[in-house]
């Protein structure tokens, strides 16, 4: 349950908003979230009602493997971007923002299932590069175009343009981003839908419904500050739906979405957050869930759909109100969670029925489990793909604690004793495509060879909590839980009662504030990190090895929930004082970065590297035409510019 301080909250800016209520129109930065956005059709090309002549023809959810199955509908579809710095006012307080065609959020991205996306960028940012990464894409036909600076490509320099041409492998609701330093975190960011097979029937489709915090720093000074030896974390400073929200008293106007009486109505989640958790509900509403990532589920009810930065969610809402009634949906970011500023945890957005009065603002009541503080993702016994898949046993297996540490210079996060940093002139990819293999050790890249499948074991003692996303793949979640007793992080002489989480004062699946005896991100009372960093081995870049890396603790105990058919997504929850074990398949020659999804901490070096399958990637012959003029223009404006890197890169 909330604590009384989050209802008060949440009571007075509903309070406050009903005195003065304007929902925003043409004149914002997006279309989304108003009055003139339009549902979105089942597909590219549909008619009203149409069900005949799917693009992706007889496959479906259940017959279909998409990792290794998908249509081509011989169809390429085209979008031509130019990214600039300027100020906006999204929540009415001028900021200095990243946009794509003048856009907060930047255009919706939509393709059928087995389109082509050709995307043409132009970057008009005067002394910054930028790189877009299509979030949950595998890009298995295409790995050079993941996005990613110094790992896949060279930036797109100043005053350049370049073309990502790719297949979406999977289908469903994702977003992209910039993934150069934490541009994303000032705005470079939006949505993307694939329309593909239904497992669920739906009446309407809403389309995105994107939830993020928000910063009234630019992106450079919040990471500059994280990544100081004082560690200053920022906090948000407002929370918005679809780009919007007000701040403050200054009644800027918010979101709102088009609901009619007797459909059954999908919205699509997406939380491109730069740290926040999220919390989305819909008052007097529950919500069936039918997707998480790009991974149809069996559906299951629920009232309040929590997602971790990265993360995004399929529902379908009955819409069983009346034709004149007005709700509030409600996106809502955990203090305990989530840094956040006084009064900034909550934003709205009307729901309008057909007939509703939108003059006035929504007087309806909040859902008992609206403002949980819970962190954690839904319990994975309840999360099932609707595809089975059963994961094998593992060729390798790491297990890799976690840790924030001083370096000499910065405060930076270490996996396994390793952090990470990239060099833009020399992309990864591009030097494995040549027989280049062995890299700086700085780079922490991990050579897996041609081994079938990975297990990785990731304890966290510390007091945050960390979205692990992986490039390429979809991963299983085979399990996750707290570290207790004799574990990597816990004071294995005198704590005999809780592990890591409570050795820091955190109730299972919280976050506080800050431990006891350190800040935020620092272990407190009880925490050892030495222990993981004492048995910590240190690998070459070059080494392809088998087996078990490390002896850390032994958190797990080798159960596996849903053991025949495990959760796969591209984004976890692991949470403070927890572990998680996940498992992915070999199955895409290239270079993937796996990381925590915190703007500021993949910023600050919490990237592990996976080459994957070196000797497929060689086969790979092109890529050098596909990337060298980047590379060219790169290295032409950093030869007579500052590249200021402020972090890792990405």
């Amino acid at each position: 349950m909330a604590s009384a301080f989050n209802w008060v909250v949440a009571a007075g800016f509903t309070s406050r908003l009903v005195a003065a209520f304007q929902i925003a129109g043409p004149g914002s930065m997006s279309n989304l979230g108003t009055p003139e956005a339009a549902f979105l059709p089942k597909f590219i090309g549909a008619q009203v009602n149409q069900t005949l002549n799917l693009p992706w023809g007889g496959m479906n959810v259940t017959n279909t493997d998409p990792y290794s199955s998908r249509p081509d509908t011989g169809v390429t579809r085209t979008y031509d971007w130019t990214i600039t710095r300027q100020t906006g006012s999204p929540d009415g307080v001028p900021n200095e923002l990243l946009l794509i065609n003048g856009q907060f959020p930047g255009p919706l991205v939509e393709a059928n299932w087995g389109d082509w996306l050709e995307i043409t960028v132009h970057n008009n940012i005067d002394n910054e590069g930028t790189a877009i990464h299509w979030h949950g894409t595998l890009q298995q036909e295409s790995p050079w175009q993941d996005g990613v600076p110094g790992i896949t490509q060279c930036p797109i320099a100043p005053g350049s343009t370049y073309t990502y041409r790719f297949k979406p492998d999977l289908y469903g609701t994702s977003w992209y981003h910039s993934h150069w330093e934490s541009q994303y975190a000032s705005g470079l960011t939006g949505p993307m839908v694939v329309y593909g097979p239904n497992h669920v029937d739906y009446d309407l489709d809403l389309g995105p419904v994107i939830v993020s915090d928000y910063f009234h720093e630019y992106y450079t000074e919040i990471e500059a500050g994280f990544l100081a030896k004082n560690v200053e974390v920022t906090s948000s400073d407002n929370n918005l739906i679809n780009g919007k929200n007000s701040f403050g008293d200054n009644d800027a106007p918010l979101a709102s979405f088009n609901f009619t009486s007797g459909k059954s109505i999908r919205l699509r989640l997406i939380n491109p957050s730069a740290f926040a958790v999220e919390k989305i509900s819909i008052d007097g509403h529950s919500m069936t869930v039918i997707a998480n990532d790009f991974v149809p589920v069996q559906p299951y009810v629920i009232d309040t759909v929590t997602l971790a930065a990265g993360q995004r969610t399929d529902v379908v809402v009955q819409a069983n109100g009346s034709s004149t009634d007005s709700i509030w949906l409600r996106a809502f970011k955990p203090p305990n969670c989530s840094p956040s500023k006084p009064d900034s945890n909550l934003a709205l957005a009307a729901i309008f029925y057909e007939n509703a009065d939108r003059t006035q603002a929504p007087a309806s009541v909040a859902n008992a489990d609206a403002y949980n503080d819970y962190c954690g993702n839904d319990p994975l016994s309840q999360t099932v793909p609707f595809f089975p898949m059963t994961p094998g046993d593992p060729d390798v297996t790491e297990i890799v604690p976690i840790e924030l540490r001083d370096n000499g210079t910065a405060d930076l996060w270490y996996m396994a004793d390793r952090t990470f940093r990239v060099d833009y002139n020399t992309p990864q990819l591009l030097n494995a495509e040549e027989g280049n293999l062995t890299f700086p050790y700085i780079q922490n890249v991990h050579n897996y060879g041609s081994n079938n499948s990975l297990r990785f074991v990731i304890e966290n003692p510390g007091a945050e909590p960390h979205p692990m996303h992986l490039h390429g793949h979809n991963f299983w979640v085979l399990q996750e839980g707290p570290c207790g007793g004799d574990t990597v992080g816990s004071d294995t002489q005198g704590d005999t009662s809780g592990g890591m989480a409570s050795a820091a004062g955190i109730g299972p699946g919280q976050v506080g504030h800050g431990p006891p005896g350190g800040p935020v991100g620092q272990p407190g009372a009880g925490v050892h990190m030495n222990y993981a960093r004492d048995k910590a081995v240190k690998r070459d870049g070059s080494d392809s090895g088998s087996g078990s890396s490390g002896l850390y603790g032994n958190c797990w105990d080798g159960s596996i929930t849903n053991p025949n058919n495990p959760q796969r997504r591209d984004v976890q929850m692991l949470l403070p004082g927890h572990y998680m074990v996940i498992q992915w398949n070999q199955d895409n020659p290239g270079i993937w970065p796996l990381h925590c999804h915190i703007a500021w901490h993949v910023a600050a070096g919490f990237a592990w590297i996976v080459l994957e399958r070196p000797d497929d990637i060689m086969k790979y012959g092109d890529i050098p035409s596909f990337m060298s003029q980047t590379c060219q223009d790169w290295d032409t404006w950093s030869s007579s510019d500052v590249v200021d890197q402020i972090g890792d890169g990405i």
